[in-house]
């Protein structure tokens, strides 16, 4: 299953489109359940209710991003419905996201953007002990699943490739 992401495999274009509607739908779900988080928050579902700061800070968080991942599962859900649907369209992406260039520079765009993460992740690690132990600890358990997580992935790899 995992081989399918890689240059190398053939691409089921179809099926990929039907998981991105699919992985719209999540997104939609999310951006309800974070809309929900903050009407909880906020009190005005009754589990739960925070001084009045605290619930204009956190709508100020939680409604943007609640709205944006609703906006971007929406977009991607039609997106990919119109690609299904109209196959000279649906041609023309599947070329484009196919080609091998592109394939292969999106691959280093994410093992890039991983080491990335990791060095911003130690410097905060290294800055975090000036400013909070909180924060400090919160920067330890992110790089700790960061560097579990990679770990995972690389024994699922060498197993399956």
């Amino acid at each position: 299953m995992l081989n399918n992401y890689f240059f190398d495999s053939p691409i089921d274009f179809e099926k990929r489109c039907k998981n991105r509607i699919f992985l719209g739908m999540v997104f939609l779900l999310l951006g309800l359940l974070t809309l929900l988080a903050w009407s909880v928050y906020a009190g005005r579902l009754p589990l739960l209710s925070l001084e009045p700061e605290s619930a204009e800070q956190i709508a100020g968080i939680y409604v943007p991003l609640g709205v944006a991942l609703m906006a971007a599962g929406l977009v991607r859900i039609r997106k990919n419905r119109i690609l299904l649907k109209n196959p000279e369209l649906r041609k023309k992406e599947e070329i484009r996201e196919t080609d091998e260039r592109n394939r292969i520079i999106g691959l280093r765009c994410w093992a890039y953007a991983g080491y990335t993460m990791f060095l911003l992740l130690y410097i905060g690690i290294l800055i975090a002990g000036f400013i909070s132990l909180t924060v400090l600890k919160v920067f330890l358990g992110t790089i700790g699943i960061f560097a579990l997580l990679l770990l995972v992935f690389r024994l699922i790899f060498q197993r399956s490739m």
